[in-house]
């Protein structure tokens, strides 16, 4: 009996032995793959197994050390001690370098101090270790938008070096944030550089091909550039997405003046004020269409509209004296000259309208007529206009015969 005694407490010690190095070698597994706690647990059931093994209290010893390590450094990023937080972190990484949980806290450091490209490739580095790791993936998101929103308002404040840095920075977090390549294409092209301007906008569009404001930069940059044909398309890209952007009905509605297809840009025009019916630039656009088909009447309507709407534009007045002079409504003409010149006095437009309205067809005063004309030639502009009126004003005769002689041909 004794004899059965002693093996059953032989076997039990050799088994309790033969648990404890188990425990321990799963406890360096669980250290391995960067699991502090789970470790320490292991060596705590470890040492219940083995209460003699000396070196299984040295190990939770130095585990514990690492855990305390760990706590301190967190609560170090949550009182703002970043670098002390930097320096634990790194110890704890010296002896557990796969710690997804101290390269995410490193990260969280150096987020702290604004210094976003690093912090982000910490969090990268733990979600290689545990590609799980949501903490991680959230804080590049938001080191992404806080990069982002900071990038605006260094834009805003007129910083556009500092902010084309940031934008890059964040593509460099998120290749796929459209609203970062567009908002470099809005900064590039504010710095005249076009060319990249139309890249950038391309890249945001290559990622959203449903980004109408996109769309509609687009075409302004594309117009800017000269490039007519493409502008128009991205303009028209915009509408189809979105018939209510009434800007890019109005900026197709100016393309098509250059391109002398005026049916199209009145129609165009039409659309913009159907979308916003007090929109004067659409009105001023209709205005200036309408003028150059001949159609003064409505040409006079929609400008009048336009002044209306916006009595500050100079040129939407210039145009509706034109308008007038063209109708033989001399007192309006002046009116609306006079009007034009108060805004901007220096524009030999406003002198010029005034001067037609002044001479009213010959009815009016010559002398101030004259003068009004002579104000229009200090404009380089309007100079050669101004002269040739002064010539008509001065010398009617002449004109009259050239004009006989038309007739007669």
């Amino acid at each position: 009996m004794k004899n059965f005694i002693l093996i059953l407490i032989t076997l039990t010690t050799i088994y309790a032995q033969t648990s404890a190095v188990d425990l321990y070698e799963q406890s360096q597994k669980a250290l391995s793959t960067g699991n502090i706690e789970l470790a320490g647990e292991k060596i705590r059931a470890a040492i219940e197994a083995d209460k003699s093994n000396d070196s299984f209290r040295k190990e939770f010893d130095r585990l514990n050390g690492l855990r305390n390590k760990m706590i301190n450094s967190n609560r170090s990023v949550k009182d703002g001690r970043f670098d002390d937080a930097i320096q634990g972190f790194s110890d704890v990484l010296e002896s557990v370098p796969n710690s997804a949980e101290a390269l995410y806290g490193t990260g969280k450091a150096y987020e702290g101090k604004k210094e976003y490209l690093t912090s982000v490739d910490f969090y990268k580095k733990s979600l290689r270790i545990d590609s799980n790791y949501t903490k991680s993936k959230q804080s590049i998101s938001n080191v992404a938008k806080k990069l982002y929103n900071s990038a605006n308002q260094d834009y805003k404040n007129g910083n556009l070096e500092m902010a084309l840095t940031k934008y890059e920075q964040v593509l460099m977090i998120n290749s796929r944030l459209y609203q970062a390549y567009f908002q470099m294409g809005v900064l590039q092209k504010k710095m005249g550089n076009l060319t990249m301007s139309i890249d950038s906008y391309l890249k945001a569009l290559d990622i959203k091909k449903t980004f109408d404001k996109g769309w509609y930069n687009l075409g302004l940059a594309y117009k800017e550039n000269g490039d007519v044909e493409n502008a128009k398309k991205s303009f028209e890209e915009t509408v189809r997405l979105n018939k209510k952007y009434y800007k890019a009905h109005k900026s197709l509605g100016d393309l098509f003046i250059d391109l002398e297809d005026f049916d199209s840009a009145i129609s165009s025009f039409k659309k913009a004020v159907e979308v916003k019916s007090n929109y004067s630039a659409a009105y001023h656009g209709l205005g200036v269409t309408y003028a150059k088909i001949g159609n003064y009447e409505k040409s006079a309507e929609s400008l009048s509209k336009a002044v209306e709407l916006s009595p500050k534009e100079f040129l939407s007045w210039f145009h509706l004296a034109e308008a007038h002079n063209k109708l033989n409504d001399c007192e309006a003409a002046k009116n609306a000259a006079l009007e034009s010149i108060d805004l901007k006095k220096n524009f030999g437009g406003g002198w010029f309208e005034l001067g037609i309205a002044e001479y009213c067809g010959g009815k009016g005063n010559k002398n101030t007529s004259i003068n009004h004309f002579e104000k229009a030639r200090n404009d380089r502009e309007w100079r050669k206009m101004a002269e040739y009126e002064i010539d008509r004003v001065r010398n009617p005769e002449k004109y009259e015969q050239w004009s006989k002689q038309l007739f007669l041909i």
